[in-house]
């Protein structure tokens, strides 16, 4: 399998998409007035505790109160219940394992975990395990060992198949020294006592830079930091005028994936229906017939929608309870051939998911782990004029792509730009500074539109007269 990174940084917003062969799989966005706060460890106060929910809500600073369960702390294990392990006024060292999501805060877990190159240390663990992809026995015993040795839970990364082993023990080390000073924080509470790592470096930790053939990005100096973390041979600057993701097709395939319907190649499609509570996904036949029996097309078609949802559910990063309605199986065995496609397919998935059984109406369940938003709700936003029922494109998310779409024009002549927006994106493009980095003067025309329509570029005076 060839997995490429294409790796957009020009504008405000940046974006990562990976493409395993010819397939986009997953998309990555940062956003500047969004931070991710995943990772990041905070010196926190319980504010109130809930032994009904064994749990408490922790202040961290943020807006929503952030949820701790009495499973993420330590201790917990030995039976105790939440007012025996902690109490309303609490200082806590805590980390962030789930951004805020629609009504509810982060979730939290005070047993924290810090990433190395080479490892990831947990300091209330008492374990060490290997990554898989080290097949050389001598290295993963010797691994094992220095573990032990360390004391503490560590899981060693690829990274140190090619490591020497005193830069690992180095690593382990600094990784440990760095828990001791966590734990020692003083000063005001709540306080931000540890930034998870840059964009990229978060990217690098769900997708290993080893395990990449390609990289294509659109800026030189992140080619360089680029070239010196994957390797100059993998990286290419993007040098074409046409904008990256539009020059691969990875802007076509994102707004595909914001539509209900899937389109199979063979004519069959999938109707998926996020909610807030679930998702359900409808397998249909569509214009399938197939060859052979009617039995052999419905598998057929279960098949190829088993493969393609493990790739929607990745593109679209949606979490929670998924409820998949295939078309009707009277054999068992097929059944089973159609949920085995799909836990194969979600292997390939670096996010955690569990698939059940089919109940008594056919249907199969599944989970997968809530990390972050859904690429629907990261870009889109409810309807107003349709009152809930459907979403358009947010106010935010229309700005950014107009900045990229302008940023396409930098070295012409042109001197001002007329673009027909909404008030809340040209509210947005202004609260955001997107006009910055642009070589010609934005002037606005106002739109009950939820986008915008470039319409004329010219001289200032031009582009004024046309305005008014």
């Amino acid at each position: 399998m060839v997995r490429t990174l294409y790796v957009n940084v020009i504008g405000a917003e940046k974006r990562i998409a990976l493409q395993e062969d010819e397939t986009i799989v997953e998309v990555f966005f940062q956003r500047p007035d969004e931070e991710d706060i995943v990772g990041n460890i905070y010196m926190g106060r319980v504010t109130k505790v809930l032994p009904g929910m064994q749990a408490a809500f922790v202040d961290i600073g943020m807006e929503k109160q952030a949820y701790l369960h009495r499973d993420d702390i330590p201790s917990a294990e030995a039976g105790k219940q939440i007012s025996q392990l902690v109490h309303q006024g609490q200082a806590i060292l805590v980390q962030v394992v789930k951004e805020a999501i629609e009504t509810k805060g982060p979730k939290l877990t005070a047993k924290p975990e810090l990433t190395g190159m080479y490892a990831v240390y947990m300091p209330h663990e008492n374990m060490a395990a290997v990554s898989r992809s080290i097949q050389n026995q001598e290295k993963k015993s010797a691994l094992q060992q220095l573990g032990k040795e360390q004391g503490g839970g560590f899981i060693f990364r690829s990274a140190c198949e090619e490591a020497p082993l005193e830069e690992v023990a180095k690593e382990l080390q600094q990784l440990q020294k760095t828990y001791e000073i966590l734990m020692q924080s003083k000063g005001k509470i709540p306080a931000l006592v540890h930034t998870a790592k840059s964009f990229l470096d978060r990217v690098f930790h769900e997708i290993p830079l080893h395990t990449v053939s390609h990289i294509f990005v659109d800026d030189r100096e992140s080619q360089k930091i680029l070239e010196q973390k994957a390797g100059i041979d993998k990286v290419a600057l993007h040098r074409e005028k046409e904008e990256l993701f539009v020059h691969y097709g990875i802007e076509h395939e994102i707004e595909k994936a914001l539509k209900k319907v899937v389109w199979l190649k063979n004519g069959a499609y999938l109707l998926i229906e996020q909610t807030e509570t679930m998702t359900v996904i409808d397998v249909n036949t569509g214009k399938f017939t197939g060859r052979l029996t009617q039995d052999d097309t419905v598998l057929q078609t279960n098949m190829h929608g088993a493969k393609e949802i493990a790739r929607q559910l990745r593109l679209r990063d949606i979490g929670g309870m998924i409820a998949i309605d295939f078309i009707n199986m009277k054999e068992r065995d097929d059944k089973e051939k159609v949920k085995r496609a799909l836990i194969a397919g979600l292997k390939k998935d670096g996010t955690v998911s569990r698939v059940f059984d089919f109940t008594a109406l056919g249907i199969l369940e599944m989970t997968r782990k809530r990390k972050r938003k859904s690429l629907r709700d990261y870009m889109l936003s409810p309807c107003e004029c349709c009152k809930g029922t459907g979403f358009a494109w947010a106010a935010e998310t229309a700005a950014y792509m107009l900045q990229r779409e302008l940023l396409q024009y930098r070295g012409t002549d042109y001197e001002a730009v007329l673009v027909e927006a909404g008030k809340l994106v040209q509210g947005a493009f202004e609260q955001l500074e997107l006009a910055a980095e642009l070589s010609v003067e934005v002037l606005f025309t106002d739109s009950l539109s939820h986008g915008y329509i470039i319409r004329h570029f010219g001289t200032k005076e031009e582009i004024k007269r046309r305005q008014s």
